[in-house]
């Protein structure tokens, strides 16, 4: 069984290295060029892992440029696997393989399509998630089911942590689904339309911009939801952007009834404890000008200084 594999994230190399080391054919492995990093935050590196294999590679600005197409069609792949990909594929592409074109989606599909799924997983408070593998069509993120695997969530969890759950399924579901694949037995279900919930939009840099008038506790989710791989949320310290990885939500009950938003109450080693528009805000860890210590950056002297603009 030829495979051909289309991917450009962190998701994507994990799932191509464990397809490599099963042993599966892999003939011709696509990427984005390397001008596309400012657009993907967790866009990898596969020229390492297809020269281990003897791959060949193609680095592309859009897969349905019609020299892709053409080294698509000359290769004759029996199945495309399309693993964290953000650009839709054409009829021509979709029409090649003749036992279809395998897609993920890190959502409950048919409930949530669209993009940034996962931090608008954590954005919209979702308790339970999945990962879908389905077959493209013509249509957005609407194709047959091959696969679908629940897991659940919990306050806890953030980007980072969900990410790494749709890794680790991700290869398992795919490891099981290339055997299905390959001896006919793979499922097969459509998508009951009347499932479907919202289509989320496009989350840009700009989404990550914190309010401090905001609640601690919405605060709070936007930096779960944009921490790596993604930008992170961010603010202003001194005119100069200062991004917050991870914090630590303060039950209003145990803080002053009343707080100053985006006021620097309390600065330690390791920590700030930030007033927002209902509470406060430990953040404990962040990135600012090169730097990630809090000694480096913060002094006794910034208690009292507001951040953001």
């Amino acid at each position: 069984m030829k495979i051909a594999f289309i991917g450009g994230v962190e998701f994507s190399h994990e799932l191509l290295s464990v397809t490599l080391s099963n042993g599966w054919d892999i003939s011709i492995v696509f990427s984005y060029e390397d001008s596309k990093e400012k657009y993907y935050s967790d866009m990898a590196s596969f020229s390492n892992l297809t020269k281990k294999y003897g791959i060949k590679h193609v680095q592309v600005d859009n897969i349905n440029d019609r020299e892709n197409v053409k080294l698509l069609k000359e290769i004759n792949p029996d199945l495309i696997l399309v693993m964290g990909w953000s650009q839709l594929l054409a009829k021509e592409i979709i029409k090649i393989p003749k036992l279809g074109v395998i897609g993920s989606h890190p959502t409950e599909l048919p409930k949530y399509r669209g993009r940034a799924p996962i931090p608008w997983t954590i954005i919209k408070n979702l308790k339970e998630s999945a990962l879908t593998f389905f077959y493209i069509d013509e249509g957005v993120d609407d194709g047959d089911i091959l696969d679908q695997r629940k897991f659940a969530l919990s306050e806890k969890d953030d980007a980072t942590s969900i990410y790494k759950i749709m890794i680790d399924l991700g290869k398992e579901m795919l490891l099981d689904n290339l055997v299905y694949l390959k001896d006919g037995n793979a499922m097969r279900r459509k998508q009951n339309q009347n499932e479907f919930i919202e289509n989320w939009p496009k989350r840009t840099m700009n989404d990550g911009k914190i309010n401090w008038c905001d609640s601690t506790e919405k605060i709070h989710t936007l930096i779960r939801a944009t921490t790596h791989p993604y930008p992170g949320a961010f603010t202003e310290f001194k005119n100069q952007k200062l991004i917050i990885w991870k914090s630590e939500f303060l039950n209003n009950s145990i803080t002053k009834p009343y707080s100053n938003p985006g006021i620097i109450e309390q600065i330690n080693n390791d920590n700030i404890l930030v007033g927002t528009g209902k509470g406060m805000l430990r953040i404990l860890q962040i990135s600012y000008q090169g730097e990630d210590e809090f000694n480096k950056i913060f002094s006794t002297s910034d208690i009292g200084t507001k951040l953001g603009s």
